[in-house]
């Protein structure tokens, strides 16, 4: 069974590890991913790890047919995927909550594809979930917590609810502050895996020809404020939530509002400030103030 997973993990450069709980065998996998630069201006920043965490997702799919069709039967895992990687030691937990791999760094999108059967070392539940460490260079790394723009990483830990990718979920901004915070991120943020110690001995790259066009602020209004039609180039790159038009219209006017020229933009939301949809026209009056404020 493992051999199977194996030849196919490697064949995609992906890494894993094998652990087993109450008879069934789960394996956790982590494939990398080269995070863009920070967008030059008149661009958004769309996170590279939803691109591969979708890939990820078919990769398990064809493993499950794989593994189905050898006689095996599949099942679903109901374990967290971070306390996996941490305890078959795939990787560290971090106190942002993220898991870093010694190869990959934090840039990896994690899957589980679960086998009836004890393949591999067993442990409890108890043991999944107890007394899991945090990595010791985040004892002394303040970092995530000092760059940070919403201030959701404390000694306390992490507050998700405070984080960007909550709000561009929500597509709800508490306040002004918040929303400046989030700068022209469309979808992720990354500050803190850009400068996290874990990463540092990884490339970042520039954006493709096609991501340029695609990244591009008014090619985003255009496109999401024609409707799941014009979402669709973006499917690839968004996952699910390509399927999203009116919040992620909300959020291209919210950040390009943030933007440094955001008067360029002026004609778009004026396009928008009739918008069916409320967290679009507020959208559209926020990037009309920041114009004005110019």
């Amino acid at each position: 069974m493992l051999d199977i997973i194996s030849e196919k993990l490697i064949e995609h450069g992906a890494q894993w590890r094998a652990l087993s709980i109450d008879g069934c065998t789960y394996v956790v996998f982590a494939m990398p991913y080269k995070q863009t630069k920070q967008p030059d201006e008149g661009y958004a920043f769309i996170d590279s790890y939803y691109v591969t965490s979708n890939r990820t997702y078919f990769l398990k799919k064809e493993l499950a047919a794989l593994l189905e069709a050898a006689g095996f039967s599949v099942v679903e895992c109901k374990y967290s995927y971070k306390h996996l990687a941490a305890a078959t030691g795939l990787g560290v937990r971090l106190r942002t909550t993220l898991v870093a791999n010694e190869s990959f760094g934090t840039r990896m999108a994690l899957e589980v594809i679960g086998v009836e059967g004890v393949y591999a070392q067993e442990i409890s539940t108890v043991q999944l979930y107890e007394n899991v460490p945090i990595a010791d260079i985040c004892e002394k790394c303040t970092v995530c917590r000092r760059l940070c723009p919403q201030g959701c990483i404390t000694d306390e830990g992490f507050d998700p609810n405070r984080c960007t990718r909550r709000a561009q979920d929500n597509c709800f901004f508490e306040d002004e502050r918040a929303a400046k915070a989030a700068g022209v991120n469309l979808w992720g943020c990354d500050i803190c895996q850009r400068y996290c110690p874990f990463n540092s001995h990884l490339e970042q790259r520039e954006l493709t020809e096609s991501e340029k066009e695609l990244f591009r602020l008014d090619t985003l209004f255009a496109a999401f404020s024609a409707g799941k039609k014009g979402c669709e180039p973006y499917r690839d790159i968004l996952g699910g939530n390509y399927l999203r038009p009116s919040r992620l219209l909300a959020l291209t006017l919210n950040a390009m509002a943030n933007s440094p020229h955001p008067e360029r933009y002026l004609d778009c939301a004026k396009q928008a400030e009739a918008h069916a949809d409320e967290r679009v026209r507020k959208a559209a009056e926020r990037l009309k103030q920041a114009c004005k404020n110019k």
